[in-house]
């Protein structure tokens, strides 16, 4: 695009954004507001002059982020028209916001324009741009509740209950009180106690699905899907119904108040679902590769540690995923069969030593909620690739 005269509409747009960025800019020079306002207009300047200074150059990522910052405009424009200038019968705003409408609409036209694409060396711009809206509509959906905690975790609790307050930025000084509050408790004694059942329960579960799982994919013949169904049917039997009759074997076991009963006891819906699952994984897997390597020597046990194990990764790791994290969230078992404080998973501690009868700890709830979910978040986005296989594959070839 070198040497190639710039569109006129392109450089009055342009300098329009530029002199919109400066705009942006002056109420934090001249009136001084809060660090907030300062920082969300210096956010707004630089993406202005940003997207401004990519139009000069005619680069089409400035195109994409501009058309779909004014279909948001124009998205925001048509709702505060129709919902709130019309039926406040303001129709002095609702013409305001009509040109508003208007002229983003004009834009995005003049933006995606055949001499435009040209001009940019691209297409069409609405199938990125769309793109673009839906993965930064889904990103602020899913951060949003960890952007929430954070806030929550460090706000002072006069700056929480006031109604006044915008409750998504800070009102007063940040404060470290709710943290102090949080492991003046046994949460770190709780956190070790889910992080031991968990591992012990993956291990249980592994142990027992992973063969059971193949010898029902591979060696049962056609009993093994029925009979792979009527166990997983024992996962859909609630909690609510089974932990009477349990507390019953814990009790003959002398288990009361101890985290082997919760060793003991997550295996009984762990298990099932995880034999379920890794059936339909065992199945996508050619039993023609366990053929070819017990014709070269090894028993049905080696193909299956050597072969079958090292290609079913993704569905162990499913397994491993969904297996703790039914082990950190569990509460009707967790609450029946523990009683101490210091025997607690983190799930059961945090809602009962934080909830004081109508007086809730929000500052050190949301800490809690924090610390324990972001492992957990880790693991997931780690192996998220995996993850999807092993469930996608369990569920569609199961």
């Amino acid at each position: 695009m070198i040497g190639v005269k710039r569109p006129l509409g392109i450089a009055i747009v342009s300098i329009l954004l530029w002199i919109a960025a400066i705009v942006a800019l002056l109420p934090a020079v001249v009136s001084h507001p809060g660090r907030w306002a300062v920082s969300g207009r210096l956010l707004l300047a630089v993406i202005l002059a940003g997207v401004g200074a990519g139009l000069w150059g005619r680069r089409n990522w400035a195109r994409v982020l501009l058309i779909l910052l004014l279909v948001l405009v124009a998205a925001s424009s048509l709702f505060a028209l129709v919902f709130y200038a019309l039926l406040r019968h303001d129709y002095r705003l609702a013409i305001v916001v009509f040109i508003q409408f208007s002229f983003s609409v004009f834009l995005i036209y003049y933006l995606d324009r055949r001499r435009m694409q040209q001009d940019f060396a691209s297409l069409s711009a609405w199938p990125t741009a769309l793109k673009t809206l839906v993965l930064a509509v889904f990103t602020v959906l899913l951060a949003f509740p960890f952007y929430w905690m954070v806030i929550a975790t460090f706000k002072q609790n006069d700056d929480l209950y006031t109604v006044a307050n915008n409750p998504f930025i800070f009102n007063a000084k940040a404060t470290l009180d709710n943290l102090r509050l949080l492991f003046e408790t046994r949460f770190v004694q709780w956190l070790e106690n889910t992080a031991l059942v968990g591992v012990m329960v993956v291990a249980i579960t592994l142990l027992l699905a992973v063969p059971a799982a193949y010898a029902l994919a591979r060696l049962t013949g056609r009993w093994g899907q029925r009979l792979g169904i009527a166990i997983f049917l024992t996962y859909l039997v609630p909690p609510t119904l089974l932990f009477i009759p349990l507390s019953r074997v814990v009790a003959s076991l002398g288990l009361q108040d101890s985290i082997w009963a919760l060793v003991l006891v997550y295996p009984s819906f762990t298990v099932p679902f995880s034999i379920w699952l890794l059936m339909g994984f065992f199945k996508s897997i050619p039993k023609e590769l366990e053929d070819a390597a017990m014709v070269d020597g090894l028993t049905r046990f080696g193909a299956f540690v050597k072969m079958v194990i090292p290609v079913s990764i993704s569905g162990i790791l499913t397994v491993v995923i969904f297996t703790f994290t039914l082990v950190t969230q569990e509460f009707v078992y967790a609450l029946t069969f523990i009683s101490s404080e210091s025997k607690q998973m983190v799930g059961v501690g945090i809602p009962i030593f934080l909830v004081r009868g109508d007086v809730y700890f929000w500052g050190s709830l949301m800490a809690a909620c924090l610390i324990a979910s972001l492992p957990i978040a880790f693991l997931y986005n780690l192996f998220l690739d995996r993850f999807i296989a092993g469930f996608t594959v369990g569920a569609v070839k199961g």
